[in-house]
């Protein structure tokens, strides 16, 4: 069977979607299938392409088995409302030409957001009259809106048509979470299927949980209590709230902060008011090496401004073996709590944020029950079972064209 899979991330990125995508397309190689990506060149989250990928519009290489292609896309380090749209529109277009000459597919896949790419996919299966799926992870343009990069007008109103029309034309739609879920049922016909896939951790990222990793290794100073982030510095995310929270807490106490994306020079501005040790900051980093940096540390943070999503971010934490705080609200502190599996905080109190770092580093019981918990919950959401789910899905609708 030959599946056709567009996607606004994809490797050698480190994003979320990236890795909940290319788990997808892994696991339908696995089974036989013959994958085909047709990608942007990578340059998120700094909106820079790679060095190994400019020069050309168009890249074709092999990854994990998967055929990709690589296209060249309208890229800017700055993140303003019209750079958004010239990044997702170029995509968009490019994808829906390279997708139109391919080999007739038997099933396309579409990963959104954005809802450009779930817009190309539908175009591309009405070119190939065959069965797609939308694989949606966040709400878009809701979430646009409520982070303040989308605003009333016409293209919020653009935008909810073409949310609607993808819906529509969608053969199976599929999501990460029961809210998302309550969500795409208000606004998609009542005959199409949703299933959710949640997102996942890998058998890796479990693997590093279970060793030793020396601080001397990753940089690190032995004595003081390190609590780490690892992740985009996004919008969505707001870190700064942990930098506020570092400041609170006294020079036995480290945050250590792994990434990049458009808050990092509001983050650098945060940690520079505090004292020089409160915060160190690195940058990008395979997310091998990061986990090995979430394993040296004592605790490991998750951050999420949204209500509804679910950040994917928390089930690599949950896999590295050390208790995990998560300021959140809405639908990710409601599982965070209901699984027992970290110490909640309202997302935006740096106050209660740093209380939290306290009792994890003297309450060595919860230390352990939060731990335990957490780990048990990561074997329970691995990307390779949930790739086999997503073949289900792919060979059901495949069946019914």
């Amino acid at each position: 069977m030959r599946v056709l899979i567009l996607t606004q991330h994809f490797a050698p990125e480190v994003t979320a979607g990236r890795f909940r995508v290319e788990a997808f397309a892994d696991g339908l190689v696995r089974r036989g299938y013959e994958v085909q990506v047709i990608c942007p060149v990578p340059n998120h989250p700094r909106g820079v392409v790679e060095d190994e990928y400019r020069g050309r519009a168009v890249m074709r290489r092999i990854v994990g088995g998967s055929r990709v292609t690589y296209l060249r896309v309208i890229t800017s380090r700055q993140k303003t409302f019209w750079t958004r749209v010239a990044y997702y529109a170029s995509y968009a277009a490019l994808a829906s030409v390279a997708g139109a000459f391919r080999r007739r597919p038997d099933v396309i896949l579409a990963s959104s957001p954005p809802v450009t790419v779930a817009a190309a996919g539908a175009l591309l299966a009405a070119r190939h009259r065959r069965p797609w799926l939308v694989d949606i992870g966040d709400l878009w343009p809701e979430s646009a809106v409520a982070l303040g990069e989308l605003r009333e007008g016409a293209w919020l109103a653009a935008a909810e048509r073409q949310e609607r029309v993808v819906y529509s034309r969608a053969d199976c739609i599929v999501t990460t979470s029961e809210a998302f879920r309550r969500g795409i049922e208000e606004r998609a016909p009542s005959d199409t299927p949703i299933e959710i896939i949640p997102n996942g951790t890998s058998g890796e990222w479990l693997e590093i949980g279970e060793r030793e990793v020396e601080r001397s290794a990753v940089g690190l100073p032995g004595h003081r209590f390190i609590w780490a982030y690892a992740g985009n510095l996004g919008l969505a995310h707001g870190v700064e709230v942990a930098a506020d929270a570092a400041g609170l807490l006294g020079d036995e106490y480290l945050l250590l902060v792994i990434g990049d994306g458009p808050r990092r020079a509001a983050l650098e501005e945060s940690a520079r008011r505090l004292a020089p040790s409160a915060v160190t900051l690195k940058g990008l980093m395979p997310a091998r090496d990061a986990a090995a940096h979430l394993r040296a540390a004592d605790a490991v943070l998750v951050t999420e401004r949204q209500e509804h999503t679910v950040s994917a971010k928390l089930y690599d934490a949950c896999a590295i073996g050390r208790p995990v705080i998560v300021a959140c609200r809405g639908e990710l502190r409601r599982i965070v709590e209901g699984e027992g599996i970290a110490l909640a905080v309202p997302h935006g109190d740096p106050e209660a944020l740093a209380e939290a770092v306290r009792r994890v580093r003297t309450d060595s019981e919860l230390d352990e029950r939060l731990t335990e918990s957490a780990l048990a919950f990561a074997r329970r959401h691995l990307r390779e079972r949930q790739a086999e789910r997503l073949a289900e899905l792919i060979e059901s609708s495949a069946d019914r064209s």
